[in-house]
């Protein structure tokens, strides 16, 4: 024959309330979303040009000829995030894809490169 228990309902209610409050905590964590770089942006040597505007993207290299450019999108991340620029460069438009990663306000990295706000 088994043995129950009695356990009171406010127990198990107090318990409950527990259980839902660190769910809450554990699912409800905000994360900053980093801004778009918006702004022209070049390398030290100006080598490569990035401008980002609401109005498109354009990655361009040192004679300001544009290998990559067109309408844009930011995918924020906390410390940066995914700018993709549909190319009309390509064959036919396509997505390219650039990890930006902020490194302070006038400074970025894109695909590893140092890029300064002008």
């Amino acid at each position: 024959m088994s043995h129950r228990r009695y356990v009171p309902a406010t127990k198990i209610a107090a318990t409950a309330g527990v259980v839902a409050a660190m769910f809450a905590a554990s699912s409800g964590v905000a994360h900053a979303a980093a801004a778009a770089p918006l702004g022209f942006w070049t390398t030290s040597s100006g080598s490569e040009q990035l401008l980002v505007s609401q109005s498109g993207c354009s990655l361009a290299n040192a004679a300001g000829v544009p290998t990559t450019s067109g309408p844009c999108a930011w995918n924020p991340s906390s410390r940066g995030g995914i700018l993709t620029i549909m190319s009309s460069q390509t064959r036919r438009p396509a997505p390219v894809y650039f990890n930006v990663v902020w490194v302070n306000q006038s400074t970025i990295t894109v695909e590893g490169d140092v890029f300064y706000r002008r």
